[in-house]
């Protein structure tokens, strides 16, 4: 038989296994939440520079589409202002064919 002592053994014995698998068991959540943790913030660090990235390509296309658009507006400036000459040269022809009227 039992004696009270050995119940109260009995017992304790009980409460320290419990007691280290309980710690164990905490153990365990405790890493798997800090490995979900640090997965989420290497997502989030990951899509932060995908977005980034993204941005920054975006910023270089349209510095290069803006050097392309004002260098297609010079020369069409430079085309205009030919036209312009000519023009005036057109005009210049076109008086100097004016036939004079005499009253």
């Amino acid at each position: 038989m039992l004696t009270s002592q050995g119940i109260q053994q009995s017992i304790d014995s009980q409460v320290q296994r419990n007691l280290e698998l309980l710690q164990r068991v905490i153990e365990k959540q405790i890493s798997e939440d800090f490995r979900k943790g640090e997965k989420q913030i290497d997502d989030y660090i990951n899509r932060f520079q995908s977005e980034f990235e993204y941005l920054i390509k975006e910023r270089v296309m349209k510095e290069v589409q803006a050097d392309e658009i004002i260098a297609d507006l010079e020369t069409q400036r430079i085309e205009v202002n030919e036209y312009l000459h000519e023009l005036t040269l057109i005009r210049e022809l076109l008086d100097n064919c004016k036939p004079t009227i005499v009253n």
